[in-house]
């Protein structure tokens, strides 16, 4: 008796696996494996063409500056057994920027362990500049300075002196570029289908839009192409780009070339990105 019972549950279990795998080749989505184009650190010479948007800047905390003694008059070994771990936040326009890690135990501090990145400033942006003490128990605000974005912002070094005698360097630069194309793309039956892209680079410059249906590669019929010949062209695009049509999600169809060159990423595009700028 038992052993019918048994037979019966693995009949039951196969029917109901049968049935829920048809049902998935129904409705189930096909999933495809997403392609990059080739990324590369931008090259260390020359001045890159076109140069980045005028809203984007490299911006990094060069180093900082807090008074020998905490506001009381005690020196900060008195106050807190140790000198302090300075951080800085910066805020544009109310919204947090970014913020340093903290430099340990110093009044002299250099975030080397945070790097600078590209961010959107203008002329106008409202920034607020915070210098912080790290505490175990409750962090505490040295000093901070809010001011409007001024043309002599950009370009350089600026030394900005906090309230609380506490002062913080900060440049606002060009924008600093990684090299390549700037999409990524699904190789489908018969097509190929742009997934994604960098925001200024050479693919959205030239016109080529997230979910593009690509139509001709190289002038020949992508249907007539092997899944060899287009990863072989998609991932080393030659000096003089790529010719292709593609078909945008709205209908129309656009004939485009793509090459390579610099690409400008904001730091919100850092973590999809093989390379950083440097």
């Amino acid at each position: 008796m038992r052993l019918v019972s048994t037979l019966r549950l693995s009949s039951l279990v196969r029917l109901v696996l049968t049935a829920a795998g048809a049902a998935c080749l129904v409705s189930c989505a096909a999933v495809y494996p997403e392609l990059s184009t080739r990324f590369d650190k931008a090259p260390a010479t020359g001045t890159h063409d076109p140069p980045p948007p005028e809203d984007r800047h490299f911006f990094r905390v060069v180093k900082g500056k807090v008074p020998p003694r905490a506001r009381d008059g005690r020196t900060w070994d008195q106050v807190f057994g140790s000198l302090p771990d300075p951080y800085v936040r910066v805020l544009v326009n109310g919204t947090e920027l970014m913020k340093t890690k903290a430099a340990s135990d110093t009044i002299e501090p250099v975030w080397d362990n945070t790097p600078g990145a590209n961010h959107r400033f203008e002329v106008g942006d409202r920034v607020e500049i915070q210098l912080w003490d790290s505490n175990p128990l409750n962090d505490g605000i040295m000093g901070k300075k809010e001011m409007r974005l001024e043309p002599e912002h950009f370009g350089s070094e600026t030394d900005l002196t906090l309230s609380g005698d506490c002062g913080v360097t900060i440049a606002i630069q060009p924008a600093k570029a990684v090299w390549g194309a700037g999409f990524w793309y699904e190789l489908r039956r018969g097509g190929v289908r742009i997934t994604r892209l960098v925001d200024a680079s050479p693919a959205s410059r030239a016109g080529l839009q997230k979910g593009d249906e690509v139509l001709t590669l190289e002038g020949k019929p992508i249907e007539t192409q092997s899944v060899d010949d287009v990863r072989s062209v998609l991932g080393a695009i030659p000096v003089d780009g790529v010719p292709m049509t593609v078909r945008h999600p709205d209908g129309t169809t656009l004939q485009l070339t793509v090459k390579e060159g610099p690409i400008y990423p904001l730091f919100s595009d850092y973590g999809s990105l093989p390379v950083q700028p440097e």
